[in-house]
């Protein structure tokens, strides 16, 4: 009998995080932002063109929900559309994929975080989730959420705050670790720099405007690729917070508005400072806004990331050797048999997570739970060998 044929799962978007520790930290007193009661982690850069249209291609092919707008396919734009509705197909544009995704809205936005949080598949669900989506203005963070939309004192505390100062209220005026002006110039020529609008009038070779012209014109793509400027992280190792794309925040302003923060390649100097807070209708889409998203630090062994170390965070793995698609796939340490030491690596996670550094060597019950449920289906499932002629 043939081993099972499984299906080759959808690409899955990935992040680089920058983890925001000091938990516990002083609001900025100069503005009232910043303070952060717990650890979480950051998307180090912006949500790219790339990324948004793995999205697109999961969700979109009718597109209900307008999640593409059309001119996204502009000179400035990144993402192109073909075919027609029931069956759209979206590809990045070329020399803009890394580029930030822009023209998406607060409720756009929502809905990607929504998408990535109900497990990044054509069947995953942008209406519910981490926000139930409404009209951009009622939605709040549901409890679990394990992708989101930062709150303004999230990303405000990511830019601003000096990492080394502790719990301190210590903060810097723009999110490159300091409060000295920054240069406006091309990543390749200045890699401290940021992208944003400042001409000083003195040909020098930099703040001539437009950081990637050089000009006082955009010129043809004036956005640049995420983190291409490597020398102007913030203290927590986050880049673009200072220029680039305006970014949404989760949190309400007045009125029928949302946060935005950070500024653009568009914006002049008074724009990426930390007081800098414009307010905007979450169903808005310019050339000139996009986000970032966040996520709780994960818990060892929360495998299933519900929050908690149980018996359903091996469910995956007992799932596959129930169904008997076991001869490649669950063999975890390739030594040609399926035992219960495939699951140990899994078993210390669990003991660490639950007993603490001493557990490896006494394992706690709830993992002798995982290993006992994982032994019998093993074993239940584990192939006879043929008799010897």
């Amino acid at each position: 009998m043939s081993a099972p044929v499984h299906a080759t799962p959808p690409p899955q978007i990935t992040f680089d995080w920058a983890t925001v520790g000091n938990a516990g930290n002083a609001a900025d007193p100069a503005t009232g932002f910043g303070a952060v009661a717990y650890e979480y982690r950051i998307s180090k850069t912006e949500v790219t063109n790339a990324q948004y249209t793995e999205f697109l291609n999961a969700v979109a092919a009718t597109d209900t929900h307008d999640l593409y707008n059309t001119d996204m396919a502009g000179n400035l734009g990144g993402i192109s559309r073909s075919g027609f509705s029931g069956s759209y197909i979206y590809s990045a544009q070329a020399g803009r994929a890394n580029n930030p995704v822009t023209y998406v809205s607060w409720i756009d936005s929502a809905r990607f975080v929504n998408w990535l949080h109900n497990g990044q598949t054509p069947a995953s669900d942008t209406e519910t989730g981490v926000y139930t989506i409404n009209n951009g203005l009622t939605e709040t963070r549901n409890v679990g959420a394990q992708y989101f939309l930062p709150s303004e004192d999230e990303w405000y505390k990511a830019a601003y705050h000096n990492a080394a100062a502790g719990t301190a209220g210590d903060y810097f005026t723009y999110a490159t670790g300091s409060d000295s002006v920054p240069v406006s110039d091309h990543p390749d020529d200045n890699p401290s720099a940021v992208n944003y609008r400042n001409d000083d009038g003195i040909a020098n070779g930099f703040n001539g405007g437009y950081a990637v012209s050089g000009t006082p014109f955009p010129g043809g793509n004036p956005s640049t690729e995420v983190g291409a400027y490597t020398d102007a992280d913030s203290p927590y190792g986050t880049f673009d917070q200072t220029g680039n794309a305006w970014e949404w925040n989760e949190t309400l302003g007045s009125g029928s508005s949302r946060v935005r923060r950070g500024g653009s390649w568009a914006s002049f100097e008074s724009n990426q400072r930390s007081s800098s807070r414009p307010l905007l209708n979450p169903t808005t889409e310019t050339i000139i806004i996009g986000f970032r998203i966040a996520s709780p630090v994960p818990t060892p062994g929360d495998v299933n990331l519900d929050g908690v170390v149980d018996t359903l965070d091996i469910q995956p793995f007992v799932d596959l050797v129930s169904g008997g698609g076991f001869q490649d796939e669950a063999d975890v340490n390739g030594d040609g048999v399926v035992d219960t030491l495939d699951i140990q690596p899994f078993v210390d996670i669990v003991n660490g997570a639950i007993g603490g550094s001493d557990a490896a060597a006494v394992p706690e019950p709830g993992s002798l739970a995982l290993l006992g449920l994982s032994t019998a289906m093993l074993m239940r499932r584990r192939p006879r060998k043929r008799p010897r002629k």
